[in-house]
């Protein structure tokens, strides 16, 4: 259970290093914001990371098929980095997306869910004799 510990801590510092020197990066090259997102391993948990400049507002929705708005955020003025752990278990299976947004750029992340296993009757097998 420690080596899990310090494996995840480890992780996490690590991604969060990659994740801020992506960001200066491309912010530098006249994006006013950046996302990263990954999964949590084993989990139906999303983490989001928004690198921003000050003084803008960035808006963040989750979406459905259907185009249907499921959760909405805005990030403070004031911050220039937010992040925010997504907890999906209790949503259907399906395509999902984060749309991320200060009213001029928009960045995109698809996610698909699919909990199910599928039909055994799928599966068709070989055997060499």
């Amino acid at each position: 259970m420690k080596k899990q510990v310090r494996n995840f801590a480890l992780a996490l510092v690590a991604g969060l290093f990659t994740f801020t020197a992506v960001s200066a990066t491309e912010l530098a090259e006249g994006k006013t914001f950046d996302v990263g997102m990954y999964r949590v391993v084993n989990t139906m948990k999303i983490n989001v990371m928004i690198a921003k400049e000050q003084g803008n507002w960035v808006e963040i929705r989750l979406k459905n098929e259907k185009n249907e708005t499921i959760y909405v955020e805005v990030v403070n003025r004031k911050a220039t980095q937010f992040a925010k752990k997504f907890d999906l278990q209790g949503l259907e299976d399906g395509k999902y997306r984060f749309e991320i947004s200060n009213g001029k750029e928009t960045i995109t992340k698809e996610i698909n869910l699919q909990t199910k296993l599928p039909d055994v009757s799928e599966y068709r097998t070989v055997e060499v004799k």
